[in-house]
């Protein structure tokens, strides 16, 4: 499937949602389309957009948390503004245990580790 618009240097909107669109459905229908997305002279305002609209959508910060289309660590490094309000306002949760799991020390050292 050919998607000329994403190629289009002057469709930045389009880029976002579909990179919005594939990030959600967490699976990807054109990997060559995808990666346009991000690599066009626009790469950080498409990725700060998206960033920027998942502290306002809940299901768009979520899926961009499990996503394993984008590497979402590296996409916050470089922007502490960004890392800085999925972080202070906890919208980045640790894992959680999960329940019945026993913690273990590892031997040698006072390390507990849960399985």
């Amino acid at each position: 499937m050919y998607l000329p618009k994403v190629y289009d240097p002057s469709a930045r909107a389009y880029r976002v949602r579909y990179a919005i669109a594939t990030i959600l459905r967490d699976r990807i229908a054109n990997e060559g389309a995808f990666n346009a997305c991000f690599e066009m002279d626009d790469a950080e305002e498409v990725v700060c957009t998206i960033l920027r609209r998942g502290l306002k959508n809940a299901k768009l910060r979520t899926a961009l948390q499990r996503s394993h289309l984008i590497n979402f660590t590296q996409w916050l490094v470089p922007r502490p503004e960004f890392s800085e309000a999925y972080y202070s306002t906890g919208l980045i949760r640790p894992r959680r245990r999960v329940p019945g799991a026993r913690a273990k020390t590892v031997p040698g050292t006072s390390i507990k580790e849960t399985r």
